[in-house]
């Protein structure tokens, strides 16, 4: 769904407006015992609430409602005593009015969201299968092409050469991790869960990143809630997400920095946190992080992140991101109790 420009939103915003002041216009100017003409324009209010509520959902909805209680309200109360029964009605509908622009802003809103979802749903399933083709076109290529590079360099002395050669096997091998990443993102996930405590999978991740975390000079803390519920989680899955999210950590946080993971429950589920000390996303960025092939890393894939999200999400979790009120960002994701049931 492609989102409107500023001309479009101020156009239709205009058009609203336009209908609201008519049709209040009309019924300042017309006779006060002439009440089918006023019933028939009371009951046109209701089509700026609905283009209102379509546009810009609920607070559109309400925007319009609300509008027209403002300048509909002075209208109903200074009708004559003669026609006392004609008044409660209009305030009665006034009050319909509100109820109306918050209901079907609500709904209507709900129903684009949904919309929304199918169509990424759609659009991720038909990305994955154009991802799995052309990865499993590239993976034998490269098998290949490795190997035979491999088999020279064993056979040149030229030093010179030689490093050409190790710079030619380290790109086959930056795009086999790129072939083995669009396999990952492209292929269903079948998780095999079982009932564990996660801070002990934090502990192996801790435990696989320190030597990663030395190169980088950086340092990571633990700090994890001692009476953590068992929750069901794919072990190797969810490991794999977490290193994931913890290198990238390690690579934006600076030499001498910190990086945090902390668990704790929240609700009747669990949260892990990676915080970093690292430069944070840009703005413009923060919402596309999770979109594939989307990147901030000079020689990233921009499926890393892709990835970690399906993981997360197949164990009816959530992931969130957000800024540190220093510097940094942290990650956040969220896994029920009740997710999975242990295989």
């Amino acid at each position: 769904m492609v989102p409107l420009t500023r001309k479009e939103k101020t156009g239709r915003i205009v058009a609203i407006a336009l209908m609201v002041i008519s049709i209040t216009i009309l019924h300042y100017r017309s006779d006060h015992f002439n009440i089918s003409s006023h019933v028939l324009f009371r009951e046109l209010y209701f089509l700026p609430i609905i283009l209102a509520g379509f546009w810009f959902g609920v607070s559109g909805g309400v925007g319009a409602s609300l509008a027209i209680t403002l300048l509909y309200l002075p209208y109903v109360l200074a009708l004559p005593e003669g026609i006392s029964s004609y008044k409660f009605g209009n305030l009665i509908q006034i009050i319909i009015f509100n109820i109306f622009g918050l209901l079907f802003g609500l709904l209507f809103g709900r129903h684009k969201r949904q919309q929304q979802k199918l169509l990424e749903a759609e659009s991720l399933a038909a990305m994955g299968r154009a991802v799995s083709c052309i990865a499993h076109d590239m993976k034998t290529p490269l098998m290949a092409i490795g190997g035979f590079v491999q088999q020279v360099q064993r056979k040149v002395a030229d030093d010179k050469l030689n490093k050409k050669l190790d710079f030619a096997v380290d790109q086959v091998r930056r795009l086999e991790a790129l072939v083995g990443d669009m396999l990952a993102f492209a292929k269903p996930l079948n998780l095999q869960c079982q009932q564990g405590a996660v801070n002990d999978l934090i502990d192996e991740v801790v435990l696989i990143s320190g030597e990663k975390a030395a190169r980088h000079a950086v340092t990571i803390t633990t700090e994890l809630q001692e009476d953590m519920p068992a929750v069901a989680y794919d072990a190797q899955r969810l490991q794999q997400a977490l290193l994931n999210l913890v290198n990238n950590a390690l690579e934006a946080s600076p030499q001498g920095g910190e990086v945090i993971l902390r668990s704790q429950t929240d609700g009747a589920g669990i949260a892990i946190e990676i915080i970093d000390q690292g430069n944070g996303i840009p703005k413009e960025q923060r919402n596309d992080i999770f979109t594939p092939f989307v990147t901030t890393k000079k020689e990233g894939t921009g499926l890393g992140l892709p990835i970690v999200k399906k993981v997360i999400e197949a164990h009816a979790g959530s992931i969130k991101v957000s800024e540190n009120s220093e510097k940094g960002v942290t990650f956040r994701i969220t896994i029920p109790l009740t997710s999975h049931q242990p295989d």
